[in-house]
């Protein structure tokens, strides 16, 4: 799941009176990962957590979390072992 705004999330914790450590045990995970939730450094966020902060923060999945963005990253060539042996 890809947290749509880590700012909000934030805030709604915040409106609970609910600390990253509290949320944090009872999502399942750590404070330090509450931490780079909220702060956008780790958007992407495993469903079974997404729905555990959800649940915990009284509030619908959908509005705080979008389904796993797939990043393609392009096949790069390579030369392989043997070519490079060759070339030696």
């Amino acid at each position: 799941m890809f947290v749509k705004s880590p700012e909000k999330l934030r805030r709604r914790r915040r409106d609970q009176r609910m600390s990253q450590v509290q949320l944090a045990a009872l999502a399942g995970c750590t404070q330090q990962y509450i931490s780079l939730i909220e702060k956008g450094d780790d958007r992407d966020v495993s469903e079974k957590i997404a729905e555990k902060i959800s649940r915990y923060l009284n509030v619908d999945l959908e509005d705080y979390f979008d389904e796993r963005r797939t990043v393609r990253t392009p096949a790069v060539a390579t030369p392989s072992r043997a070519s490079r042996s060759i070339a030696a």
